[in-house]
């Protein structure tokens, strides 16, 4: 049984009286409106109109995909802007939440911005604003021979963006803040799957803040930002939990597929490979194309037409594992551990070891 009043000061300053009827009446906080759900409360004096739900909705918010709070508001100023979640437009004179910052256009509808994916469930309106700095929380190293307090003849190396990653980071991709981990000696296995790409890796590794989470990610994968601007598609890709996505058109990648180089260099051609996803693949004309390493015939049939890196001066085609392997981020000379068994991984090279089973040369990284 629904109450037929609701004096609630924070979502409105006079008395909200439950409507009996179904109605067409978009909710003032979030613009949505359910037809079939009794479930909206009224001021007729104000022509003002909520959903029950929407009542509770947080004055505050701090989500991990933007650097600024969020605060709601009933009315989003110039709503022909789009959310910055799933791109849809505001409905006229709805409200959402709006960056607190009065710079940034950043707005997002408060369905989108409250998922449980997204939103932590935390309302910051009474916390203080954490300043991080900047100084305190990125690796830094003057020169490659002080890393790891090792000298150049220690085999340890990074990428200067590698070298610069911070030590706490939050990301779209997870609604927690994350801890970088640069020891796998903390990991009994050796080695770690990412929870976005589903890459097995034994680099460094983003763990959540959370000691109920069990979030993990690469750096690779930690270093996508939104909006992603990638040679794949003509237009800016927004990320989100379930990969990337382009709002003008239908484009899509998922999680295992945003984190892909979009360039290798294969011994089988002298100019490098790009990476052909399937949306454009599917417009060729097609020759009996065969994958130069595995020389499988590839059709452009399902389950055949998996991504590709291909030369379009040279018609070569090979698969995305044979390019890049079944484990990319898997070190060479690294020792991990996988069914009570050490494993060790093997050089990617003419180097590799012969197999004791069928006596031809490793395809793969695992050697035991």
């Amino acid at each position: 049984m629904e109450n037929l009043t609701i004096d609630r000061p924070e979502t409105h300053a006079h008395t909200l009286t439950f409507i009996r009827k179904r109605n067409p009446f978009n909710c003032d906080a979030c613009g949505r409106v359910s037809k079939d759900v009794m479930n909206m409360y009224g001021c007729l004096s104000c022509n003002f109109f909520i959903h029950r739900d929407c009542m509770y909705l947080p004055k505050v918010i701090k989500l991990t995909r933007h650097s600024h709070r969020l605060f709601h508001t009933y009315q989003v100023p110039d709503h022909n802007t789009k959310c910055r979640i799933c791109y849809d437009p505001f409905v006229c004179g709805s409200g959402g939440y709006i960056c607190s910052d009065k710079t940034c256009d950043y707005k997002l509808h408060s369905q989108c911005a409250t998922r449980k994916e997204i939103w932590d469930g935390k309302d910051v309106e009474r916390e203080p604003e954490e300043i991080s700095n900047s100084e305190d929380v990125t690796m830094k190293f003057s020169s490659l021979e002080e890393v790891d307090g090792k000298t150049l003849q220690c085999d340890f190396a990074l990428h200067d963006t590698c070298a610069r990653l911070p030590r706490k980071m939050e990301h779209l991709f997870h609604r927690h803040s994350l801890t970088l981990e640069v020891d796998m000696m903390n990991i009994k296995e050796g080695f770690f799957r990412c929870s976005k790409c589903e890459r097995e890796s034994c680099g460094f590794m983003y763990r959540c803040c959370q000691e109920e989470c069990d979030f993990k990610m690469d750096a690779k994968c930690a270093s996508l930002s939104d909006p992603l601007y990638s040679r794949t598609h003509e237009h800016p890709l927004s990320l989100a939990d379930y990969g990337a996505s382009c709002y003008k058109c239908s484009f899509y990648l998922g999680p295992n597929r945003v984190s892909l180089p979009v360039l290798v260099k294969c011994n089988y051609d002298t100019h490098p490979l790009t990476i052909c996803l399937f949306e454009s693949i599917k417009s060729w004309v097609w020759p009996p194309f065969h994958c130069e390493i595995c020389e499988i015939r590839i059709k452009p049939d399902y389950p055949d037409y998996e991504d590709l890196y291909g030369c379009f001066d040279c018609n070569t085609l090979v698969h995305v594992e044979c390019a890049i392997g079944k484990y990319p981020y898997l070190k060479p000379g690294h020792t991990i551990k996988l069914n009570g068994f050490e494993i060790e991984i093997a050089s990617n090279s003419l180097s590799r070891p012969i197999c004791h089973a069928c006596h031809s040369t490793c395809q793969d990284k695992l050697v035991f």
